[in-house]
Parts: C-alpha cells; sequence; structure tokens
C-alpha cells in the first residue's frame, strides 16, 4: 500500500508539472512586464542618466524566466559552444547574460509613458515550445510588435528569444558572433563583449 501511495503521488507530480508547462505563460510575461514599467514609472526622471535603474528591474524581473543557458548555447552554435572551455563557456555566458539586459534596457531608458498588450494565447502543437506576441505602445501612436519564443523546462516556461519587428535577437547575435569567431578566438571574443559594456 505504502508503495503504491508512492507511485501515486509521483504520477500527480508529474501530471501537475505537465499541466503547468501547458498553461499559458501570458500571466508570467504580463507580470514582468507590470513590474518593470512601474519601476520605470517611479524613477522616470533619472532614467537617462541611471540606466543601472533599467538593469536592475530587468535583472529582478525579466532574467528570472529567461534560459540564459540555453540562450548562450544556442547563439554560439554547436561546434563553438563544444570546443569551448568550461571556463570559456561560463564566462561567455555571463557577458551574453549582460549584454542581454543592455539589449533589453536600451529602449527602455528612453521611457515615456509606454504600455504593453499581450496578444490572446494560442496552444501550440509543439507542448515544449511556444510564442507570445504582444505590441508595446509608444505615447507618439508608435506600435512596436514585441515576440517570445519560450521552451518549457522542468514545468515552468522560460524565454529562449525575443523579436523585435520580427528581429530575433538570437540571430543577430548569431551572425555577429560568427563573424569574430572566423577570425578570431572565444577569448577575444569575450573581450569584445567586455568592452562593448563598458562603452555602454
Amino acid at each position: 500500500m505504502k508503495k503504491l501511495n508512492t507511485i501515486l503521488f509521483t504520477l500527480s507530480l508529474v501530471c501537475s508539472q505537465l499541466a503547468w508547462s501547458q498553461a499559458s505563460p501570458v500571466p508570467m510575461l504580463e507580470s514582468s512586464a507590470n513590474q518593470i514599467i512601474q519601476t520605470l514609472k517611479q524613477n522616470q526622471a533619472t532614467l537617462k542618466q541611471n540606466h543601472q535603474i533599467v538593469y536592475q528591474a530587468i535583472e529582478r524581473y525579466l532574467l528570472p524566466n529567461v534560459d540564459v543557458n540555453g540562450m548562450s548555447r544556442s547563439v554560439l552554435g554547436r561546434l563553438a559552444w563544444n570546443k569551448a572551455t568550461a571556463a570559456e563557456r561560463k564566462e561567455f555566458t555571463q557577458a551574453f547574460t549582460e549584454l542581454v539586459i543592455r539589449t533589453y534596457a536600451s529602449p527602455l531608458a528612453e521611457y515615456s509613458g509606454e504600455t504593453v498588450k499581450f496578444a490572446p494565447y494560442r496552444d501550440s502543437e509543439n507542448s515544449r515550445f511556444t510564442r507570445v506576441n504582444s505590441v508595446i505602445s509608444r505615447s507618439n501612436g508608435q506600435r512596436i510588435p514585441l515576440s517570445y519564443n519560450l521552451v518549457s523546462k522542468d514545468g515552468q516556461w522560460k524565454i529562449y528569444d525575443l523579436s523585435v519587428e520580427g528581429v530575433s535577437l538570437l540571430q543577430s547575435f548569431r551572425s555577429q558572433f560568427g563573424q569574430v569567431l572566423q577570425s578570431s578566438s572565444m577569448h577575444d571574443l569575450i573581450t569584445q563583449m567586455r568592452q562593448n559594456k563598458k562603452a555602454a
């Protein structure tokens, strides 16, 4: 009887994880967006002079929902990732995570009352991957499409790519990094990424 209860309990955990992974990721994305926007509103007067406010908001509210390790492997490419040492992979992941934060933060430093609206969610045929579309509306009437690609990991949705006006963040950086690695080493690539951070 005890063994049967253990099996039933394990099955219930698995089923609950499957149900969560197939649930809509929109509430999680809405919560992250709303918390970031609230921070921007509260600090709007100093955003342009102090980008750290934006960086910290993204790191606190968005980054926990991002699959930074998966993104790092994907953007670097299987060949380059497999050739890199464990130390290089760790350094690259850290540098790339900072790059993602800066890229996402850049337009937010110009915050002037933008709002974000998410499109109705449609279940994906592939239960492990899904896509959520949203639109950023500026005060001047401009509308910017922003799409999130997500993967289900351990029963939770994680962002693995962002597309702004149809341009994929992963594809853009993969092309840039590939060009650098054609004539330079992984160490050189990481150094360039660090230097760009200082210049930002």
